[in-house]
């Protein structure tokens, strides 16, 4: 009967460190902005390509496709998962080599 009550003790231990892991994980972890091309949408979702190559989803829809947009990525402490959440949507867009002509 001790082994029972010991292996019961354990299992909740284990339990509970998990629960205390799930629960923390999202709260620590390294963030960064990044500014990031939609590719896709729909209603609900929306996809997103990187500046380093990598195509990510955001669960914001109904975004222009070829807008820029600014992402925030938190990197999770235990999983090391990168999760992206939409910081500002249509930001200017910067045109290289366009004159402005005006009128005098």
């Amino acid at each position: 009967m001790h082994f029972g009550n010991l292996f019961l003790s354990l299992g909740l231990v284990f339990s509970l460190g998990l629960l205390l892991t799930a629960v923390v994980d999202p709260l620590i972890g390294s963030c960064s902005v990044h500014s990031a091309r939609v590719i896709s949408s729909d209603k609900e979702s929306s996809t997103i390509a990187l500046p380093n190559g990598t195509v990510s989803s955001v669960a914001v829809g109904n975004l222009k496709e070829q807008s820029l947009i600014q992402v925030g990525a938190k990197r999770r402490l235990f999983s090391r998962v990168k999760v992206y959440k939409v910081k500002a949507i249509d930001l200017p867009q910067v045109n290289k080599n366009v004159m402005q002509f005006s009128q005098i």
